[in-house]
C-alpha cells in the first residue's frame, strides 16, 4: 500500500513515498544516509542535514534532471517537494489569468532572495515553464 502526501498538491511527483532504490540509482552516496524500515523499505533521518541535502539532491537528478546541484556547508535547504508546490500553485494562479496554464518564455518571475539553494531558477526549471530573474 502507498503512502500518499495530501497536503501535496495533485500534481506534485512527489505525493508517494520516496523510491529510495531509484533515488540511489541515480544518486549513489545517498545509500550511506538509508535507514531500513521495513522488509523491504527504506528511509532517512530527516533530523539529519547531510541526509536531507543528499535525497534532494537525488530527486533533483531523477525528476528534474539538475546534476550539478550543490549548497554551501551549514544552509537551510529547503525540501524540493515543497518547492515544486509553489511552482504548481504558482501556475494555477497564472491560468486564472490566461485561461490555461502559460508556458515558455512569455512567463516570467523575479525570484527576490533565490538564495544559496537557486532551486527556482535552476536552468532546468527555466526550459520546462519560466522564465526566472535571480536577485
Amino acid at each position: 500500500m502507498h503512502e500518499v502526501k495530501d497536503q501535496l498538491h495533485p500534481l506534485n511527483k512527489h505525493r508517494e513515498r520516496y523510491d529510495f532504490v531509484q533515488l540511489v540509482k541515480v544518486c549513489p552516496e545517498l545509500e550511506k544516509h538509508l535507514l531500513k524500515t521495513g522488509s523491504a523499505d527504506f528511509t532517512i533521518d530527516f533530523t539529519d542535514p547531510e541526509a536531507v541535502k543528499t535525497v534532494n539532491k537525488a530527486l533533483l537528478k531523477l525528476f528534474y534532471g539538475v546534476y550539478l546541484w550543490d549548497i554551501p556547508e551549514g544552509y537551510l535547504c529547503p525540501p524540493v517537494p515543497g518547492r515544486a508546490d509553489y511552482i504548481h500553485y504558482m501556475a494555477e494562479l497564472l491560468a486564472e489569468s490566461y485561461d490555461k496554464i502559460p508556458r515558455g518564455k512569455t512567463v516570467r518571475v523575479l525570484d527576490v532572495g533565490v538564495g544559496a539553494n537557486c532551486i527556482y531558477p535552476s536552468d532546468r526549471v527555466q526550459r520546462i515553464w519560466l522564465d526566472f530573474y535571480r536577485i
